[in-house]
């Protein structure tokens, strides 16, 4: 009786050919509310920080002197 050849390992791509085969299984609709529920994310974690057209502060405050 023949023994059974493994079954080779999947690929696992990664960096940019795994971001790549992500945005070809989706439509461009589906990647534009994946990224502005990313935005939203971090705008709720750190607001102000990343997205500049929310912050409610002019700019840096320096001491006068």
């Amino acid at each position: 009786m023949p023994t059974p050849k493994p079954k080779p390992k999947p690929t696992v791509l990664r960096g940019k050919a795994a971001v790549d085969a992500y945005k070809k299984s989706l439509t461009p609709a589906e990647i534009a509310k994946v990224e502005a529920l990313a935005k939203a994310a971090i705008e709720k974690k750190y607001p102000g920080m990343f997205v500049p057209e929310t912050r409610t502060t002019g700019g840096i405050r320096r001491n006068s002197r």
